[in-house]
């Protein structure tokens, strides 16, 4: 009986201990990772900060467009009397110049009635200074003499407009340039004013933009273009905006600014396709040194919306909420929220929260 009861209490006092002993293994536990966590909480975070306010003056941005090149000039050249077409001695892609031949028309028919005039004016002539001659002598009235003068001068006028219509079955160039297109050959027949050949000068080009309504007014008469041309290796040219629509295009609400572009290789050719970049200046007030440009990269959102930055404070991350403005390409404006030389964290904010010890380890110029 004594030997159970030994028994009994030996394991009770190994439970005992064993409970003391896990208790006390706990709390060790405990205060280890409890000690841990604290490291961690105070681990240094190394940042790149940038001061606010430096290069905040350059407030510009870049407005591209898509557009095609246009010759600067481009003549319709057309007869202007009727008639079929004998020879078109001009191709595309052809240079030609000023006053050179470039389309002729059968001018028999036109031919014949100069002669025809030239026979009447002839026989005017002839009756007006019998007559004169009469009349010089008194034996015939004044209105004799007035009406064969007139018929004289009536057949001079139609002997020059039919010598006209035989010069008009000659077309001519009408300016140094090439043909860039043809829309006649020999035996067609031509109407006046429909075109034959279209001749465009090229030692300046256009660059033609469509331009929303909303934007049409940010750009003026004289404004400087950098035109980038991809079918000639992205070659850039600066240009100057030559005219500017004040009717949009019929149907929509698009207008059409023009860039001038000098040309003198004659590589760019009209059809090409460029892309037209403005420098839009910001409508800042005199006093622009307040304003505040950052990084757009810089700044966060919380889930209800809010943007804010860290910047450096006594060693540690500061969160502070900000209040933004236009966006450029040095970066975004802030309204409110941030001061003139406040170190804003530009690199290794997205490991930090509130209080999180940090360590600059540049100026971010």
């Amino acid at each position: 009986m004594i030997r159970k009861f030994e028994i009994s209490m030996k394991h009770t006092y190994l439970w005992h201990f064993l409970k003391g002993l896990s208790i006390v293994l706990l709390v060790v536990l405990n205060t280890s990772c409890g000690s841990e966590e604290k490291t961690a909480t105070n681990k240094i975070i190394k940042v790149k900060v940038m001061n606010v306010g430096e290069g905040s003056n350059n407030l510009s941005t870049k407005i591209s467009y898509n557009g095609t090149i246009e010759a600067d000039v481009s003549i319709m050249s057309s007869f202007q009397v009727s008639g079929n077409v004998l020879n078109v001695p001009v191709q595309i892609g052809d240079f030609v110049k000023k006053n050179q031949l470039i389309a002729q028309i059968d001018a028999s028919v036109y031919s014949s009635q100069y002669e025809q005039q030239r026979a009447q004016e002839r026989l005017a002539k002839e009756n007006y200074e019998r007559i004169n001659n009469v009349y010089q002598k008194g034996s015939i009235a004044e209105i004799r003499m007035l009406e064969a003068r007139s018929q004289y001068e009536q057949a001079q006028a139609a002997v020059k407009m039919t010598y006209e219509n035989v010069r008009h079955t000659k077309l001519y160039a009408p300016m140094d340039g090439y043909i860039s297109d043809k829309m006649m050959d020999a035996g067609d027949l031509a109407q006046p004013g429909q075109p034959v050949v279209e001749i465009v000068n090229i030692n300046s080009v256009k660059a033609v933009l469509p331009i929303s309504d909303g934007e049409i007014n940010s750009i003026t008469k004289g404004d400087s273009a950098t035109v980038s041309i991809p079918a000639l290796d992205d070659k850039t040219i600066v240009g100057m905006v030559d005219e500017v629509s004040i009717q949009s295009n019929q149907g929509s609400p698009v207008y059409t600014a023009y860039v001038k572009l000098n040309n003198a290789d004659k590589q760019i050719k009209p059809g090409m396709t460029c892309n037209v970049s403005f420098i839009e200046k910001s409508t800042q007030s005199e006093n622009s040194e307040s304003v505040i440009v950052i990084p757009s990269e810089s700044i966060a959102v919380t889930e209800d919306g809010k943007k804010f930055v860290y910047i450096v404070n006594e060693n540690k991350a500061e969160r502070k909420y900000i209040e933004t403005g236009a966006l450029y390409d040095s970066g975004m404006v802030v309204k409110k929220g941030l001061a003139q030389g406040d170190k804003l964290i530009v690199s290794g904010y997205h490991k930090l929260t509130q209080s999180t010890p940090v360590e600059i380890v540049n100026d971010a110029k």
